[in-house]
């Protein structure tokens, strides 16, 4: 290899591995929302919003869940923003929780894990939607600007 060509290609690894620590660096942590299909053969339009104390919105994400497409697992969103509530919107019925704080046993998370929330959908008996919300400990990141 010549010298020219040496030195092109420690330069481009040095740009990659640049970009590459800068890539960590821009990295944050985040909360996940994760939305899954409790029953087969059933289809619901679902909308999950998150917002903080003054009503802003911080997630927002619209599903169509169906036996095809069961689960959207890990959204995510930054953990800086200090979620409030949890606004479910199932086929045109609304529900509104809480985001999980120090009420749920395995909460709050240790070290650099953050909340998240597992939405789970489905129908009761009387044709109504269903749902059900757990919450989870992680460690994700995000990039951020």
């Amino acid at each position: 290899m010549n010298r020219r060509a040496l030195l092109a290609t420690t330069g481009t690894a040095i740009a990659t591995l640049a970009g590459c620590a800068k890539t960590r660096q821009s990295a944050s942590l985040a909360h996940t929302v994760s939305v899954y299909l409790s029953e087969r053969d059933e289809t619901h339009d679902v909308i999950v919003r998150v917002e903080n104390d003054q009503e802003e919105l911080l997630f927002e994400r619209e599903y169509r869940l169906s036996d095809a497409n069961e689960a959207h697992e890990d959204a995510t969103f930054p953990a800086s923003t200090d979620p409030q509530t949890v606004i479910i919107t199932v086929d045109g019925t609304q529900f509104d929780y809480q985001w999980p704080g120090f009420e749920a046993a395995e909460l709050p998370c240790e070290g650099e894990n953050r909340s998240g929330v597992e939405v789970y959908v489905g129908t009761d008996s009387d044709g109504s939607p269903d749902l059900r919300l757990e919450a989870n400990c992680q460690y994700v990141t995000i990039e951020s600007d």
